[in-house]
């Protein structure tokens, strides 16, 4: 059996543990002739949403937006300096549904993804979006748990 990964599918969120998640991806590109597609999805946690007297400037969600694709291009240069070829993509929208949606979209074989190993009543708390997008994911998934983590 041949495994073909020619779409890899890189989630981004901006941690700490970024630089790590795309190590991963870059080697898994490298060994397999992909391309890469570096994600991040931003949205309003529902608790801003319902607080009254909450003022957002005009042009928030575009200031949001701009300033995550300059970051995300930040990294598809790492990625270029590799040799591996690159889109970067920004989205509105909960994190894990954009993940799933993006992933059918560009016909991603595979997708690397961090997890910060959330435990306990924090996880129960604010869940997971590594382990929703390995449950409704349609490819396979790669999580990326760095030393930091451990």
């Amino acid at each position: 059996m041949s495994v073909q990964v020619r779409q890899i599918l890189v989630p981004i969120d901006f941690s700490e543990h970024a630089d790590s998640i795309l190590e991963w991806a870059i080697h898994l590109a490298e060994e397999h002739g992909s391309h890469l597609t570096l994600l991040h999805a931003y949205h309003s946690p529902v608790e801003f949403q319902q607080l009254e007297g909450t003022y957002l400037p005009a042009d928030f969600w575009t200031t949001v937006k701009n300033e995550a694709e300059q970051s995300l291009e930040s990294h598809a240069q790492r990625v270029r300096a590799a040799g591996v070829p690159v889109d970067v993509v920004v989205r509105e929208g909960y994190p894990a549904t954009v993940i799933e949606e993006c992933a059918d979209e560009i016909g991603a074989d595979l997708i690397v993804i961090g997890t910060r190993g959330h435990t306990g009543l924090k996880h129960l708390l604010l869940g997971s979006i590594a382990e929703r997008v390995v449950q409704k994911a349609h490819c396979p998934v790669l999580t990326v748990k760095t030393k930091e983590e451990t």
